[in-house]
């Protein structure tokens, strides 16, 4: 995003230089204070006529030179609270100059821009659009990448913490402990920059409402659930229409064979070399290796989806077929980037041949 960068960073001024030019401007009223004070000192050690704080004089004691020293030891401490408040403002005590701390969740935020106080802020449940970036101050980990997710909370002070405090349509930098963030949001995992801080620069571009994401979710639910009651019509209804008459493994997988192989039936923990064309039952093809090197796999090694480990197991080399696979088989209720959730699966097989054992 245009707005999140460090040379703009430096050139804003902040709210802590705002206040530290006051500050300066207090301490130079507060020295010409001193100063008329120490002549007040000055001319009332002047008028009194006892020596070293000894003498009697009206029958009560002499109390001159403490009452100087109170006076001196009263401006040098306003001296120094002064000081103490210019270095606090121009950053001299801030671990973060430019940004500031969320009380509530202890976390250092700068926005940038126009603050949209006007749009929703997201709340616990709701689903919120975002792009983001994760960094050092002079590594990025994950770069300015699109995303959804629901609005949780993993520890006090986290990323989601910090998503409540902005608007739709804000941008603005976080800054956590990394190793903490790591721990908590990543599993456990190591934060391999030691000590530095992490940097989260983040850009909100949408929401939905927790009633509402609820309410979508339910309907697609819903519509997942009737998908997957009308697989098991669709997959008789192609097998009715193209008259395939071989009956499916205990899986439900179809294997209708088109050309019988002249080699060895493949085995468990064989490499295999697979040529294949992957469709959907409406001959959209999603995929195909034609063309190209043939695909590599080592049956029984979990490299594929269990529909094609099944047919694999009932072929040998040099055999075509074409495989049937419900979604049970395959990608199930997730589907799979252009494949549907409960899509069944058709792909055109040919076993080339066995790698050669290394």
């Amino acid at each position: 995003m245009e707005d999140l960068n460090e040379e703009k960073i430096n050139q804003e001024e902040t709210p802590q230089e705002e206040v530290a030019q006051e500050a300066i401007a207090q301490e130079e009223t507060a020295t010409e204070t001193i100063a008329e004070v120490a002549n007040d000192v000055a001319e009332s050690e002047a008028s009194c006529e006892c020596e070293n704080g000894d003498v009697e004089e009206d029958g009560k004691k002499c109390k001159c030179n403490k009452k100087k020293l109170w006076i001196i030891i009263g401006a040098v401490l306003g001296v120094l609270a002064i000081a103490a408040i210019i270095l606090a403002c121009m950053g001299k005590f801030s671990k973060y100059p430019g940004f500031k701390k969320d009380r509530s969740t202890g976390i250092y935020y700068q926005f940038y821009g126009d603050i949209h106080d006007t749009a929703a802020m997201p709340q616990r449940g709701d689903l919120v659009g975002v792009l983001f970036s994760l960094r050092t101050a002079d590594s990025v980990l994950i770069p300015m990448i699109p995303n959804q997710m629901v609005v949780d909370s993993v520890y006090e002070g986290d990323f989601f913490a910090a998503l409540q405090m902005m608007h739709v349509g804000d941008s603005a930098t976080f800054i956590f402990d990394g190793p903490t963030f790591f721990e908590k949001m990543f599993q456990g995992q190591e934060y391999p920059f030691g000590d530095e801080p992490l940097y989260m620069d983040v850009k909100l571009f949408g929401r939905m409402a927790k009633a509402d994401f609820e309410k979508a979710q339910a309907e697609y639910m819903n519509e997942m659930k009737q998908k997957e009651a009308e697989e098991a019509t669709l997959i008789q209804d192609y097998v009715k229409k193209n008259n395939i008459t071989v009956k499916p493994t205990e899986e439900g997988v179809y294997i209708i064979s088109k050309k019988a192989g002249t080699g060895p039936k493949l085995q468990m923990m064989q490499t295999v070399k697979v040529h294949y064309t992957g469709k959907l039952l409406d001959g959209t093809q999603f995929d195909s290796s034609i063309g190209q090197e043939p695909f590599e796999v080592t049956l029984g090694g979990g490299q594929v989806i269990p529909g094609w480990e099944v047919a694999l197991s009932h072929m040998s080399v040099g055999e075509k077929a074409t495989i049937i696979i419900p979604s049970a088989m395959a990608y199930g209720a997730r589907g799979m980037q252009s494949i549907p959730p409960y899509s069944t699966l058709v792909f055109d097989m040919e076993v080339v041949g066995l790698s050669e054992q290394k």
